[in-house]
């Protein structure tokens, strides 16, 4: 087996010409790195509007047949100062040129996520005559069957078309549907390009480069110079990602969990860090914990029923009931004759009424009651498992902090505790939660 290191490069990595030389450096440094996926330039300062954004708003004018000339030039202008910073003789003015007359001439016939894509596409032309290498179009190399899942015969074909022996640089984000057309994934979804490349090619390694030297225990936003983790454990890592950290995308998790491929976050600005090193199982526990994250944004669905727990069926016709109306659900803690949904908010409200009435007619419950503006955090860690006190511990610092907790839950694993506060409460839970266990 060759050994073979996939790399994908994020926003920051790629956002001008000075980044791009150093992925070269790094490229060159290490000749096992021989497939390259990128994202779309980033943000070089805070005030930029993403590229991203600038091409679902050159969509959105488009295809009303108003003047997307702003945004258009503003997309323009950015690939041809990268390529001219270079210095590389570049196919990519004609491929503007080619998707500007589209958008004038075709706009109807263009899909968002086919317009969108280009932001990959276009960085990823640019990276493969930079570094004098293959590009091959993740389109439609990457399928996805009915279920908007890698086909297995995607992955096949992927083994098929890349040539390991030499580099090849890809774009990430997207790939075919079953129809055709262009897909993307959701925000991040480079991450997922990457994973899946590394796994058709049994990769020995996916190094995920980024602009921060691996993953901390915490928001640094939030938690002051909370400490880095060197090692993490796939199931770790997805339960973190889920919960709200947010330098790896937690879809990115499973192409490389099936075939035991490690992730190393690194730091495209600050190489020789060591980074995080996600692996399938890690006996490195320095603390009890190994991370917390949270997210805002919830709601809390709760229904009462005297002698629901007698009642077969009750939490599958609720359960019937949301997915019905297109809702997916996070959490459903119970009690004998009570039962709570959390449920994302904002998708929540849209369908609220018709669940409330659904539930009453077809349920018949005694009590509906929902909380809104709930935020969820996950205390994560291996360290944490058949380890007496680590909930007292996370309890008692949240009571002395008087912070009122509205939801409870712990995995059979025992290796993350989840708790919903308010929003207004968010923050310092974090704090509350890391300081307890890093005294």
């Amino acid at each position: 087996m060759k050994d073979l290191v996939v790399c994908k490069f994020g926003g920051s990595s790629v956002a001008d010409a000075q980044q791009f030389q150093k992925i070269k450096t790094i490229v060159d440094s290490d000749k096992r790195r021989r497939i390259i996926v990128v994202s779309a330039p980033g943000k070089r300062h805070e005030t930029e509007t993403k590229l991203t954004d600038l091409f679902y708003s050159t969509y959105d004018l488009a295809t009303k047949n108003l003047d997307f000339s702003e945004p258009w030039k503003l997309i323009s202008d950015r690939y041809l100062e990268i390529v001219a910073d270079l210095g590389v003789q570049s196919e990519v003015q004609k491929d503007l040129n080619l998707l500007q007359e589209q958008l004038k001439s075709q706009a109807q016939e263009i899909t968002e996520d086919f317009l969108v894509s280009r932001g990959e596409f276009l960085c990823a032309r640019i990276m493969a005559e930079f570094l004098n290498a293959e590009f091959v179009d993740a389109f439609p190399l990457i399928q996805f069957n009915n279920r908007y899942k890698v086909s297995d015969e995607s992955y096949r074909n992927i083994a098929e078309t890349i040539n390991t022996d030499k580099i090849t640089v890809i774009p990430g984000f997207y790939g075919a549907n079953t129809k055709g057309e262009v897909k993307t994934f959701s925000r991040g979804g480079s991450d997922i390009t990457g994973s899946i490349l590394a796994k058709a090619c049994d990769a020995t390694l996916y190094e995920n480069w980024t602009d921060v030297s691996g993953l901390l225990m915490a928001n640094p936003n939030i938690v002051e110079n909370p400490l880095p983790m060197t090692h993490v454990s796939y199931a770790e890592i997805r339960e973190l990602a889920y919960s709200g950290a947010s330098v790896l995308h937690d879809e990115a998790i499973t192409p490389c969990r099936d075939k035991n491929i490690p992730i190393s976050i690194k730091n495209t600005n600050k190489p020789a860090d060591a980074g995080t090193l996600i692996i399938p199982q890690t006996d490195k526990y320095s603390h009890v914990i190994t991370g917390v994250a949270g997210r805002k944004g919830f709601a809390m669905l709760h229904v009462e029923k005297f002698m629901m727990n007698k009642e077969r069926g009750f939490g599958r016709r609720l359960m019937v009931i949301l997915e019905e109306l297109n809702l997916s659900w996070e959490l459903a803690p119970a009690g004998i004759d009570s039962m709570s949904v959390i449920l994302e908010q904002s998708h929540f409200e849209k369908v609220e009424s018709e669940v409330l009435e659904k539930i009453q007619q077809q349920l018949n419950v005694d009590l509906i009651k929902v909380s809104k503006d709930i935020a969820l955090i996950a205390t994560v860690g291996h360290g944490m498992t058949n380890k007496i006190g680590v909930a007292a511990t996370l309890f008692q610092a949240i009571a002395e902090a008087e912070i009122n907790i509205r939801i409870i839950d712990q995995g059979s694993s025992e290796i993350n505790i989840i708790i919903g506060v308010d929003h207004c409460d968010f923050e310092n839970a974090i704090n509350t939660i890391y300081r307890a266990f890093m005294r």
